[in-house]
């Protein structure tokens, strides 16, 4: 069997970025833009050459909707903003289809991660801590995020979603959801 590096290569690369992330989000809580922001250029830069201008416009459509998809949890704190970049360098690298699929295995990794994370932390007291965390608008001021680089001095269970981003690539290696209008 041999390897296609332009079926293959993209996803060989956003792989490898997903698992330094995650190194990274292990050991320091941060996926950094000294990974994030290469690999968006990089992304850019190999669907230009494997695909011409054309590779290029669809790459820099995928950087977009990798970013705007996780925007939101970003913003209100759920998530980090590395987080967020990570998933536009994958857009970058992989395109459209393949950061659409890694963001829905990757959002339905990360819920019950979240939630076994919480109940890691306070048991009983899990659900109605995020109940109250929402309810309050505790989540609009950030704490959740604050609360989980925290968590890295403290020795708690941290939330990472670089873990469950990089499982959806390995997942987007034998399943990616097309998408068309």
């Amino acid at each position: 069997m041999q390897l296609d590096l332009t079926t293959q290569g993209p996803m060989i690369l956003a792989t490898s970025v997903a698992f330094v992330a995650v190194i990274t989000d292990l050991k320091d809580g941060k996926v950094y833009n000294w990974l994030t922001l290469p690999a968006i250029l990089l992304g850019w830069l190999l669907n230009l050459y494997l695909q011409g201008l054309s590779g290029l416009g669809y790459s820099l459509v995928a950087t977009l909707l990798g970013i705007l998809l996780y925007m939101p949890g970003g913003v209100f704190g759920l998530i980090g903003m590395g987080d967020v970049k990570l998933l536009g360098a994958l857009g970058a690298i992989g395109g459209s289809n393949y950061v659409f699929t890694i963001f829905l295995y990757s959002s339905a990794l990360g819920i019950p991660h979240a939630v076994l994370v919480q109940i890691l932390n306070y048991g009983r007291n899990a659900f109605g801590m995020a109940a109250t965390s929402f309810t309050t608008g505790a989540f609009l001021q950030k704490t959740i995020h604050k609360e989980n680089s925290d968590q890295l001095q403290t020795g708690k269970y941290r939330f990472l979603m670089g873990i469950d981003i990089f499982i959806a690539c390995i997942i987007g290696w034998f399943h990616v959801f097309n998408i068309t209008f």
